[in-house]
């Protein structure tokens, strides 16, 4: 159990040094835009459409959502933020289940360790 709690810790160091790289993150979600040309003759009337544009998707945890056009000029670096971003979540998901299951394993030793006085 004390191994699995050292590399619990090792593992929480190392996304805690993640998160707190000076990354610049895209706050939302950026995705390519598909859209149909109108040309009835074209391939994309019966598939998706054409990549058009970019655009970032605004937290939805805000009081409505929200969308804003990406300049061209910008595109791979809100794509490279927006990845980050997505890496960030990650690691926050994986701190709670480090945590999670260090509690689980520091109250196992605690029953391990405790008087069962009768």
């Amino acid at each position: 159990m004390l191994a699995a709690l050292h590399q619990l810790h090792q593992e929480r160091r190392r996304r805690l040094r993640r998160l707190t790289r000076e990354h610049a993150l895209a706050i939302g979600t950026v995705a390519l835009v598909h859209r149909k040309c109108g040309n009835p003759r074209c391939h994309c009337l019966a598939g998706p459409g054409h990549p058009q544009t970019l655009f970032l998707f605004k937290d939805p945890r805000q009081s409505r959502r929200r969308c804003k056009l990406v300049r061209r000029a910008d595109e791979s670096q809100l794509q490279q933020a927006g990845e980050r971003y997505r890496e960030f979540r990650a690691d926050l998901q994986r701190l709670r289940a480090i945590d999670r299951e260090e509690k689980r394993i520091l109250m196992a030793l605690a029953e391990e360790r405790a008087i069962h006085y009768e």
